[in-house]
């Protein structure tokens, strides 16, 4: 099957009809379900290799920092879980995170159940709704490969896990959530 990435003004159009019950992980997994339900197998698997892109694209040392800051420290899986939160945001969030991580601490955004800003399960509703709809194999295998999984480290200049460096490179971040980090 071949597919071609899912132009980004209809990805992003999904993203935002299903952010719309982001307050409620559950719901919000519902409300993407619901979206992609109306979607060809061909164009679930388009939609998978954009989230795959935009996924990779903010693999950048960083996002990580700024990830860091935020949780009071960040794993390689934390980290992978928060660029799948970023995505679930929206397009403006995104972008912005990408241009400026430090805007992250203009969100207003509550923690998740889990006390953090990540979203784990988002990344798993394309695979279910393809094989619901008699999609042959792993929607994933369709798409490039996702950074960090033994690719290339993630791009740009790495921070520093101390606490001055942290405090200038991310200000905002760090008076927001340097003595009280989510998680």
């Amino acid at each position: 099957m071949s597919a071609s990435e899912m132009p980004a003004n209809q990805f992003w159009e999904i993203i935002v009809h299903a952010a719309q019950f982001d307050d409620d992980p559950a719901a919000h997994i519902e409300a993407l379900r619901v979206e992609l339900r109306g979607l060809t197998p061909e164009e679930i698997i388009s939609f998978e290799m954009a989230f795959r892109r935009y996924l990779n694209k903010a693999y950048t040392w960083n996002l990580w920092g700024a990830a860091y800051v935020i949780h009071g420290g960040c794993s390689d899986d934390g980290f992978e879980y928060f660029r799948r939160w970023l995505i679930s945001k929206g397009r403006e969030v995104y972008e912005s995170a990408l241009a400026d991580p430090d805007s992250l601490a203009q969100l207003k955004v509550r923690p998740g159940p889990d006390g953090t800003w990540e979203f784990e399960e988002i990344y798993y509703v394309a695979m279910g709704v393809f094989e619901e709809k008699g999609g042959k194999g792993d929607v994933r295998d369709y798409s490039e490969p996702e950074a960090g999984l033994g690719g290339p480290g993630p791009f740009g200049e790495p921070f520093e896990e101390d606490e001055d460096h942290l405090a200038r490179r991310y200000p905002n971040l760090w008076r927001r959530f340097g003595a009280e980090p989510l998680g």
